[in-house]
Formats: structure tokens, C-alpha cells, sequence
């Protein structure tokens, strides 16, 4: 545990010092915490198909979660994010990180795929908005506005910075948030040490927009600007503005301004409300009546839950509060955004929360949660950042500060479905295998049941085939033949009558007729293994058997259940960060013993590995080759060569017959190597196994077993003739007679 402590706290201050940070006595960086990072999950297929990937939830269905460290290697934290469709309709989630921004595609939410992503200046905060085909991002580390062009996202998936717009030179080049009027064409810029609203054209040149003008009376953290189209401001441009004095802690509330004149705005009112600590962001609801305000600093100081303030607007010189609402929660409240009758709140510990103002406009009942930060729900600014729910999809994007960019869905799953039947251990390669499984229609879901199917999957080649029903909600499925000695992975889907679709964990086995293990080597005593051989030229980081103690690039712990020890590349330093280790000046070599494989029909080789360079000044340059040798190391055949970081331990599997021939001198190798300056290179070995797959399947009628059904086998059944004898009872139903007799004449050799 000490150790763990004091590995976290070197992380954190090193985080700390390597992003700029334009407000030192901030609450995001008093509660810093080091990054999540981790695979990417996606709805069944990922974390055994455990539903909304093991976070707690109610109405909220978790379709993708690409956390930080698979968005960009080098990204500390998360901040705010945005959505863009394209012209074809496509969908895609835009994350502000602390050193850039990514591009997601989310068109299938349960398929999530970084595009692309665009380095930016160093900062904990950065603020991303859309209009058109381009993007807009800003941060506190200044450089103004980037505008990056967002037209060829769907045919080749790259974006391009075409300009930086850094102007006017009489301000700070740092922005806070940012608003676009997407009616009226205007780009707002807010805070970042500047006060008020900077305000840029989009209509002429989107690429290159002209600053016009500005508003300066006060500090503003965050705006939404809504061109008004009927009613008596119909015409009219108006920022709704969350700030104050003294960068908005002083006379803090909402300020309504007339920017219709960008050259002269005008201050049509402001606002406070009681308990005010810190007003932060607010939205209108559709018909502009209301708006829905939180306020950053008053949970934990004015307020002990999570309170959101409602204002009647509807005249912009005199708004008034009507009233606040709680869901009883006690973490901080953050960004709020409204979509028909729903408000949804990215509420930091608590996640994203959603309310319904169609059953009551101010005191509107929670109706669904998802909470990304697990470990409770304290008035401290970590989890979610920011959300956007307007993906014509339904799609909803969330920004998370530790854990990166969630996709989820409103509402519960369109089908249940689970095993009845035991999942099989091994499947035919000849094809007939049964499983059965359960499918339960969600609530309020039409399930078509002729999209019921298990997908079958050896390799890259998938086939689909259809479910059975065999009575009630329970369908049986039938494997169809598969190659020998090849994992099979399989998934149940259904679809509703709307085309949603829901599906089940992604499970495995094996085609063989049967499996044996030849050899098992969990490591945890010495069986011959070489750690460096001659040649090797690494000055650091050498290949040891250990405990291994863990830092972000090495694992805490070794893969074997019941076990403590693995091999790793160099034993990781208490207290002496990432890259006290590791690889360094060349490579270093785990030889394994020589193994005999003679006589085996389909010898298969496991190991699982863990392999880190994503870290360090170069990353993503070196890799690991895995080699095998059939002559006790004379020459050698590359298995794979390892530069996925996984951050995890990974299982590899390989039919030793597609690379050598099986001998008594078959041997592993793995040679992890630096070659590039910089890089951070770590890696390990576990849990090597040996296994012979039989893939002769059982002959049908063979009683006996001597490979040929003849008279032997008949006289055998005529013996047995009415008993229930299983090795006679051909078709499993009891009882040897007529149908067992068929059986055995329709395959006489």
C-alpha cells in the first residue's frame, strides 16, 4: 500500500508540473488526480459484457468509453467537449485534453474510433465548439483560437489546422470557454484573464474570422447566445452571461446583454439568487423561459447537495428566480444543457444526471444517472467535465477529467440475454455444438425476433447464423464448423423493430475435439528460463524474474491468479518514477528452455505479455519481437512483434505448426529493445502453456473405438438391445434399439 501511495504521489506532482495552469488556487487542481488509463471498452465487448462496463447507472446504457491514454498518449487530464454531424449525417464527440484536442467518430456509438487528433498549448482547461465544417478551440494556455477544418473527417478521417486567430493583441491571448450563435454566425470568447466577451464573425471567412467587437463590464466564465427568431426580442442577439467581479466571485450571477450591436452591446439586467458562491454556466429550455444555472463553489459552502437554479427569463430585464432543485446529491454541479424536456447536468463526482422539466419546469424529478467517478460522490472537482446531447441519434458524449470521453444512450437495453446452457468448452470443428440462451424484451421495447443470431468469429472471418426458438424466451444456437485449433469467439445479438440492437458479452472456446496441457509455466520457480544472452547490448532494464513493483509503464502485479512472480523488463524503483528501469541503450533477451514437441498432432503455444511505449520523450517508437525456434535457437521464426500498449496483461495464442514443426527442441524468445532516444520502453511474461488440440472428431458408431465402425460394433449394440447402455446408445434417448441400429448402418466401413 505505501508503495502505491507513493507512486500516485510522485504522478500527481508530476502532473502537476507539466501543465500550465492559469489559476493557481483552483479546485481542479487542488483535487488532481493522476489519469485513469486502460483499454477502450465498448457495449459487449469489452470487461465480459459486465453492462455499463461496471459503473453504477439507471436509465443510462454505456455504448463506448475511450479513456485518456487511447485518446493521446501524452494527455493528463480531459476537459470539456462538443459534437459535430457532418453533411452526410455522420456523428462525431470532439474532446478537449490538456494537450491538444480529439476527433471521435461515434456514428455506431458501440464502436467508438479516434480520427484524429491536434496537438494544442499545455492546459488543464480548453473549450471546443463547432459551426459549419470547422472547429474552434481555445485554451488558458493561451495562443489564442485554433480553427481546425473538419471536411474530410469522413472520407479519410484527418482534420487540419488551417489557422490560429490570436487577435485582439490588446487582450490575453488565453480564453476560458468559448459560444457560438450558430443562427446569427458569431463566435464569443470568454475568461482566460480577460473580462467579458470577445466577439468574432464566422459568416465571411469561418477559416479566418474578423474580431468586431466586445463586451468588457465584467468577468465572464461561460455563455450561451441565442439569436431570438419571434416574440418581442425577435431579431435580437442575446448573451446570456454567468460571471462577475473579481473574475466572477464577487456579485457573481446572470448578466443578460444585447450583443445585436457588436460594436455597442448592451447590459440588459442582471441577477443573483440566494447563496450565490460562484455562478458558472447555465442553459434556456427551448421556449426561452427558463433558464437552468449552477453554481461552481456553493455545494460544501452555501448549499450541502447539488443545487441547480431555475430563472424565469422571459422578460430580459427582469428575470426572476422561481426556484431551485436537488436531487440530494453532494457533489459539485458544473455544465448544464437542456433538449426538449430534459436537463442534463454534468455534476463532477456524480456524473451525468438527467431530470425531466416536462413533469415539472422548476422542481423537475431526476430520471436517470451514470456515474463515472466510482469512488463516491464528494463535493471535489474530479469526474465528468462537460456533456452534449444533441446527436440527432440520441446519442449522448460525456468528458471525463481522469477517465476521458464516455458514449451512452437514455434508457435501458432493447434485450436481456443470457445462458441457459453451459457455455462449451471446446466446439466441433465438423460444426453441431448447442448453446441456449435466454433473450427478455427491455422495458417497452417490440423485439424482432428474426434478428436473433449468434455471430460466429475465427480469425477476421465472422459468420451469422440464426437462432432457434425452442420454447418460451429461450433459442437455441448451432455452432457451424470451424478450423481445429482456433479460438472462436461468439456473441448473441438481437434487434427491436426500431433496428436497435442489443447484444451479450463476446465469449470464447476453442474447436477441437479435445485439449490437453503438455506444459503449464506460471514462473513462480525457476524452470531454466535465460534472462539476457550473449549479444544483448541493453545498459538498463534487463530481463529479471520478480514481484514486480508497479509504475505507470510496469504492472504491480504478476498475471498468475494464485501467483506473485512474472519476468519484467528491469525491477521497477519506489518512489523513482516511470522510466527508473526501463529499457535503455539496446535490447535484452528471455530465452526460454528447450521443449519437446514430437509426437503431438497440434501443439499450441499461450503466453500472456505486457508491453508499455507510450510513454517518454519518443513513444510509440520501439516494439518487442516474439520469435520461435524448432532447432534449440540455430535459427528463429517471428510469432509477432509487440508495439500495441496495452497497459495490461494481453493473451497471445499460436498454432506452433503455422510457424515450425514440432521437435524435441522448440524454443521462445522475446527481445525487448530501445533503439529510439527517448523512448520508454517496459515490458513482461507470464503464464506460458503448452497445449495439444485432437482434432480427429469421434466416429458415429465406432462402439469399440478401434476407428472403424464394423461387426465388432454390431455385435456390441445387438448385445445391448433394449439395455441403456451409453457406449450402444447412439442417439442419447435411453434405451439401445432401432434408431441406434440406423444410426450405426448409415456409418458401416
Amino acid at each position: 500500500m505505501l508503495r502505491t501511495l507513493l507512486t500516485v504521489a510522485l504522478a500527481v506532482a508530476t502532473l502537476t508540473t507539466s501543465v500550465a495552469f492559469a489559476h493557481d488556487d483552483d479546485g481542479k487542481i487542488r483535487d488532481r488526480q493522476k489519469p485513469f488509463r486502460g483499454p477502450a471498452w465498448f457495449e459487449g465487448k469489452s470487461n465480459g459484457g459486465v453492462a455499463g462496463g461496471g459503473f453504477a447507472s439507471s436509465g443510462v446504457q454505456l455504448k463506448s468509453w475511450l479513456p485518456l491514454n487511447t485518446l493521446s498518449a501524452g494527455a493528463q487530464n480531459g476537459n470539456s467537449c462538443w459534437g459535430w454531424i457532418s453533411p452526410a449525417g455522420r456523428e462525431y464527440a470532439i474532446i478537449g485534453l490538456s494537450n491538444g484536442t480529439a476527433f471521435v467518430e461515434i456514428t455506431n456509438p458501440a464502436a467508438a474510433a479516434l480520427k484524429s487528433f491536434q496537438t494544442g498549448p499545455s492546459s488543464l482547461w480548453r473549450d471546443v465548439r463547432t459551426h459549419g465544417n470547422y472547429c474552434y478551440a481555445a485554451s488558458e494556455g493561451g495562443s489564442g483560437i485554433q480553427i481546425f477544418d473538419l471536411s474530410q473527417l469522413d472520407a479519410t478521417g484527418a482534420t487540419t489546422l488551417v489557422n490560429t486567430v490570436t487577435a485582439p493583441t490588446t487582450t490575453t491571448a488565453a480564453t476560458h470557454t468559448l459560444a457560438v450563435d450558430n443562427t446569427s454566425g458569431f463566435l464569443y470568447r470568454a475568461g482566460g484573464g480577460a473580462s467579458g466577451l470577445r466577439i468574432y464573425d464566422l459568416n465571411a471567412n469561418p477559416a479566418n474570422p474578423p474580431y468586431v467587437g466586445a463586451w468588457t463590464t465584467k468577468y465572464v466564465h461561460e455563455a450561451e447566445v441565442k439569436t431570438y427568431t419571434s416574440g418581442p426580442y425577435a431579431g435580437k442577439q442575446i448573451a446570456f452571461c454567468y460571471g462577475g467581479d473579481n473574475t466572477g466571485n464577487v456579485n457573481t450571477g446572470l448578466y443578460i446583454v444585447d450583443v445585436t450591436n457588436k460594436s455597442a452591446p448592451v447590459q440588459l439586467s442582471y441577477t443573483t439568487y440566494p447563496g450565490a458562491r460562484y455562478c458558472h454556466q447555465g442553459w434556456l429550455d427551448a421556449e426561452a423561459r427558463y433558464v437552468y444555472i449552477n453554481d461552481e463553489l456553493d455545494e460544501g459552502a452555501t448549499v450541502t447537495v447539488t443545487t441547480t437554479i431555475v430563472m424565469d427569463v422571459s422578460n430580459l430585464s427582469a428575470p426572476i428566480v422561481v426556484g431551485t432543485f436537488t436531487n440530494n446529491n453532494p457533489a459539485i454541479g458544473h455544465n448544464i444543457y437542456v433538449k426538449g424536456n430534459l436537463v442534463y447536468e454534468a455534476n463532477y463526482r456524480s456524473g451525468i444526471r438527467v431530470f425531466d422539466i416536462g413533469a415539472n419546469r422548476t422542481n423537475p424529478p431526476e430520471v436517470a444517472w451514470f456515474d463515472t467517478y466510482p469512488a463516491d460522490d464528494n463535493a471535489n472537482f474530479n469526474g465528468l467535465w462537460n456533456i452534449w446531447p444533441y446527436f440527432p441519434s440520441g446519442t449522448i458524449i460525456g468528458s471525463d477529467i481522469e477517465r476521458g470521453l464516455f458514449v451512452w444512450r437514455l434508457g435501458g437495453p432493447v434485450a436481456t440475454i443470457s445462458l441457459v446452457s453451459a457455455p462449451p468448452a471446446l466446439v466441433s470443428p465438423v460444426g453441431g455444438t448447442q448453446v441456449d440462451v435466454a433473450i427478455v424484451a427491455g422495458d417497452g421495447q417490440t423485439l424482432d425476433l428474426s434478428t436473433a443470431a449468434m455471430k460466429v468469429t475465427v480469425g477476421t472471418n465472422t459468420v451469422s447464423t440464426p437462432l432457434s426458438l425452442v420454447t418460451g424466451n429461450t433459442f437455441r444456437a448451432t455452432f457451424p464448423p470451424t478450423q481445429c485449433g482456433q479460438t472462436v469467439s461468439y456473441q448473441f445479438e438481437v434487434r427491436n423493430t426500431a433496428g436497435d440492437a442489443s447484444s451479450d458479452a463476446v465469449r470464447t472456446t476453442f474447436s477441437a475435439i479435445s485439449v490437453a496441457t503438455v506444459l503449464e509455466d506460471a514462473f513462480e520457480v525457476a524452470s531454466g528460463w535465460t534472462a539476457g544472452i550473449a549479444g544483448d547490448t541493453a545498459t538498463s532494464g534487463q530481463w529479471v524474474r520478480v514481484d514486480p513493483v508497479g509504475t505507470n509503464a510496469q504492472p504491480e502485479n504478476d498475471h498468475t491468479v494464485n501467483g506473485t512472480i512474472c519476468f519484467v523488463t528491469g525491477q521497477g524503483v519506489v518512489g523513482g518514477g516511470d522510466g527508473a528501469a526501463d529499457v535503455d541503450g539496446g535490447v535484452t533477451t528471455l530465452l526460454s528452455p528447450n521443449y519437446d514437441l514430437t509426437g503431438l498432432d497440434e501443439p499450441t503455444l499461450e503466453y500472456w505479455y505486457w508491453y508499455s511505449n507510450n510513454l517518454g520523450g519518443s513513444p510509440n517508437t520501439d516494439s518487442m519481437p516474439v520469435e520461435i525456434s524448432n532447432n534449440g535457437g540455430t535459427t528463429w521464426v517471428a510469432l509477432e512483434t509487440i508495439a500495441t500498449n496495452s497497459a495490461a496483461w494481453t493473451k497471445r495464442s499460436w498454432r506452433v505448426r503455422d510457424f515450425v514443426t514440432p521437435t524435441n527442441q522448440v524454443r521462445v524468445r522475446f527481445i525487448a529493445r530501445d533503439l529510439a532516444a527517448g523512448s520508454l520502453v517496459e515490458a513482461g511474461v507470464d503464464d506460458l502453456r503448452i497445449t495439444n488440440v485432437d482434432c480427429t472428431p469421434n466416429i458415429v458408431g465406432d462402439i469399440n473405438g478401434d476407428g472403424t465402425v464394423n461387426g465388432s460394433d454390431l455385435s456390441i449394440l445387438l448385445g445391448s438391445w433394449g439395455s441403456n447402455n451409453p457406449a450402444a446408445d447412439l442417439d442419447r434417448d435411453g434405451v439401445v434399439g432401432g434408431a441406434d441400429l440406423a444410426t450405426l448402418m448409415s456409418n458401416w466401413r
